[in-house]
Formats: C-alpha cells, sequence, structure tokens
C-alpha cells in the first residue's frame, strides 16, 4: 500500500524524480524519470546507473550521492542528463536531497531533475540586456530623483520616473513630499534605509518598495542614491539618485519562492510515505525496522532489557468479508489509535501490514524479571483495551487480539530474528484459545 501511494504522489510531480539507496541501487521513480532511460518504473527498479548510462557516467552519478551521504547536505548539479534513448541538449536541475530514517541516519539520496532550458535562456537574455544597460548607462533615461531636503515637498520625479508610474510628464514639475507614493508597508523599512543614510552610517541610501501607479496598483522599484549638498555645519540640505521598475525581478523571485516550497512541501510528503502506513499513520515496517537497531543499541549501551509485542487480531478476515473493508480499514484505525494510549512516549507502535501491529517497549530495568513484568503489563493492558466495543459505521464490533512477547538485553539478537520469536509466541498465544499473551520460551524450557 505504501509503495502504491508513494508511486501514485511521484506520478503528480511532472518532474524526473527517483529514489536510489546508499549502495546506487533504484528504489523507486516516476514515469518522467523512467522515460527518460527509455524504459519503465519497474524496469529501472532494483538496477544501477551502469545498466543505463554506462560504466563512467555511472561512476561520476554515483561520486554526487556519495557526496550527498557524506556531507548530509543537499548537491544542486546543473547540466545535460544523459540517456540512452535520446540525445536531448537542454540543461537540467538536479537536487540531490539525503532521505534519513527515523534515527537520523541517511537511508538514502533522493533526486529531481527539472528542465531549467527555458530559465537558463531568460537568464542568458538578461545577462546580455544587463550588459548592454550597462554600456548604456552614460545616455540612459533611467529614472531620476532629486530632493530638496530643506523643504517638506522638496522631492521631485523626472519624466521617465513618472512614467513608471502611469503619471503625466508635466508631474515631473511637481514637488511632492517623499515617501506618500510608498506601499504602507514598505514604508517603515525604506525611512530607515534614508535614515541611516543621511546619519552617515552607510555610503549610499538603497531600497526596494512598492510605489503606487496612477492606475491602483503597485510598482516594485529599486532606489539608489545619495547627498550631494550639505551646509556649512555638515548637515544634509540635498539628494539625487535614480528608479528602477524592478516590478519582473520581484514576480520571478515569487515564483521561485513559491516553487521552492512546493518542493519542500513534496520531498516531506514523500519521505512521510516512505517511513509510515498510510491507513493508521504509524511507522510502517521500514521506520520500524530503524527503531529495532536503535533500541538494540541503546540496550547494548545501557544493560536494559527491552520488548517485542507482535499482535495478530483474532478473525479479523471474517470482520472484513461480513462486513467490507470500509468497516475492516475503521476498525484497523480505531486499534491502532487505543495502542497508542497504552505506550509510552519513548516507545513504538507500528502496523506491519494486514491486521499485523508490533509494539517495541525501550529501556526497561536491568532486571529479567522486572521487565518481563513490565511488558506483560502493557500486554493485559492492549488487551483490555482492544477488547472494548467498536462503534463503527453505527454498529457494534467486537475484536480481540493475540499478543505474543519477546525480550532482548543488548545485541544478542538480530532484529529479524526477535520479530520471528514474537510471531511464534503469538501463534502459540492463538493456539491456547486466543485473546491472551505468551511470551516467547526456548525448546525445551
Amino acid at each position: 500500500m505504501v509503495t502504491r501511494d508513494v508511486s501514485n504522489l511521484l506520478e503528480t510531480i511532472a518532474d524526473r524524480v527517483w529514489l536510489k539507496d546508499t549502495n546506487g541501487i533504484y528504489l523507486t521513480c516516476n514515469t518522467a524519470f523512467a522515460e527518460h532511460l527509455g524504459a519503465t518504473p519497474a524496469q529501472i527498479m532494483g538496477t544501477a546507473d551502469a545498466q543505463w548510462v554506462g560504466a563512467a557516467l555511472a561512476q561520476e552519478f554515483l561520486k554526487a550521492d556519495r557526496t550527498v551521504i557524506a556531507t548530509g547536505q543537499a548537491l544542486i548539479i546543473e547540466g545535460p542528463m544523459p540517456s540512452p534513448a535520446h540525445q536531448d541538449a537542454a540543461i537540467f536541475e538536479v537536487i540531490k536531497t539525503p532521505m534519513r530514517g527515523a534515527d537520523g541516519h541517511i537511508t538514502g539520496v533522493l533526486s529531481m531533475g527539472r528542465n531549467i532550458q527555458a530559465r537558463k535562456d531568460t537568464e542568458a537574455r538578461l545577462r546580455d540586456a544587463t550588459e548592454q544597460l550597462e554600456l548604456a548607462l552614460l545616455g540612459a533615461d533611467l529614472g531620476r530623483w532629486d530632493h530638496d531636503l530643506s523643504i517638506e515637498k522638496g522631492y521631485y520625479l523626472d519624466e521617465r520616473s513618472c512614467a513608471m508610474l502611469g503619471r503625466d510628464a508635466l508631474e515631473s514639475t511637481h514637488g511632492r513630499a517623499w515617501g506618500h507614493l510608498i506601499h504602507p508597508d514598505d514604508l517603515p523599512g525604506t525611512l530607515e534605509a534614508m535614515r541611516a543614510h543621511l546619519s552617515g552610517a552607510v555610503p549610499a541610501y538603497e531600497a526596494e518598495y512598492r510605489a503606487r501607479h496612477t492606475s491602483g496598483h503597485w510598482v516594485w522599484m529599486g532606489n539608489r542614491g545619495k547627498v550631494v549638498q550639505f551646509n556649512q555645519n555638515g548637515q544634509p540640505l540635498r539628494m539625487v539618485g535614480t528608479l528602477m521598475d524592478i516590478s519582473k525581478r520581484k514576480q520571478v523571485e515569487g515564483e521561485l519562492l513559491a516553487t521552492q516550497s512546493e518542493l519542500q512541501s513534496t520531498l516531506r510528503a514523500i519521505e512521510h510515505l516512505a517511513f509510515h502506513d498510510t491507513l493508521t499513520g504509524l511507522p510502517n515496517r521500514r521506520m520500524l525496522s530503524d527503531r529495532l537497531e536503535t533500541a538494540l543499541a541503546a540496550s547494548h549501551r545501557n544493560s536494559t532489557y527491552g520488548a517485542l509485542l507482535f499482535l495478530d487480531l483474532d478473525k479479523f478476515k471474517d470482520l472484513n468479508d461480513t462486513y467490507g473493508h470500509d468497516v475492516g480499514d475503521l476498525m484497523l484505525q480505531e486499534v491502532a489509535q487505543r495502542l497508542l494510549q497504552c505506550i509510552r512516549a519513548v516507545d513504538t507502535v507500528a502496523r506491519l501490514g494486514g491486521d499485523e501491529f508490533v509494539v517495541l517497549i525501550q529501556n526497561l530495568t536491568v532486571d529479567h524479571g522486572d521487565a518481563k513484568l513490565h511488558a506483560a503489563t502493557v500486554g493485559q493492558k492492549i488487551l483490555a483495551s482492544l477488547n472494548g466495543l467498536y462503534q463503527l459505521k453505527g454498529v457494534e464490533h467486537n475484536i480481540t487480539p493475540s499478543i505474543g512477547a519477546t525480550l532482548f538485553l543488548g545485541r544478542a539478537m538480530v532484529a529479524a530474528e526477535l520479530l520471528k520469536q514474537a510471531d511464534m509466541a503469538m501463534y502459540e498465544a492463538k493456539a491456547q484459545g486466543r485473546n491472551t499473551l505468551c511470551f516467547f520460551q526456548e525448546r525445551g524450557l
């Protein structure tokens, strides 16, 4: 279920998205990326780059992934994306982001490739235009202003500045109060920049603000100037400066910020889907594995016991068959919430799939008997909670769990073996009539 939801999410993204583990093996990708390689997502999963682009390029890609893993930071690369299926010279921006497990360890590298050829073309045109503008500055008619600081209405805009704001050229002869066209939200920052220059704290006045156009909308302006005349006491008397309409630049900046926010939201959603069960919101098998490894390490470090409880809902298939999967899903969600109410914040409830749940209990005592008593108490609490009535779509239902438990201390047992022990104990609970708790015991004991 998690894989399908991740796949559906990836397919909503127009950019090329792929996820590899720390060894460079593809875990998943969207169709846009697969088509780039002339394949399907299913054909790509489980393979490495060398199969698609050759050993030389694969080594370069692996080097970039290892840089992300080593630094723990995102890496942005610009350039073409070679493909055995076509010759595409377009420039792509590839963002490689480390994927982390619940314990903070990096589990893979998520990459997203976006075609930025149009943006690059635009940037090139902007650079050309900027260079031409710099060459033409001596004769260019940029917006200019002149400010007589000795009078209240001593701020004059030239004809070009008036045109930027949709005003008649004749208004260039009219003095006005400084700042009266500035957006109220931008006025405090602009005033602070002006005061900083007038006080001598900065060599020039620079500000960006919105100014009122005669049509009623706001125009982003870039304003630069400096004092050019002082009185005999050193007080500023006159300032001159230039105005530039920067609305388009502000629009592009806003679009880039929106894109960045969208990307971050997408990455967070992908990461959540990778480590959580979509039906219940609980950690899935992958996250449970990470947390169990962390718990084993902590148990070894502190010499304290931990416990693993494996739960299976008795006769859950009958409920599904009788009332439908909608009611079954509601039951699983309610069971998940009740399990969460039975544990501490440090413990973990995970759903392995179907009607199987696992409870990981950490940081118990150094004494085996006390640890077993604690685990048994939690198990009995779960039994009591799950035995309560369930109101699902206006109908009362019952469900009981069979629970298998096992204790662990340090790294004497690997995670997979602990799950196996707890699973065996759960089947013993079923054999004893269900709705009970059994601890794993070695044969012959």
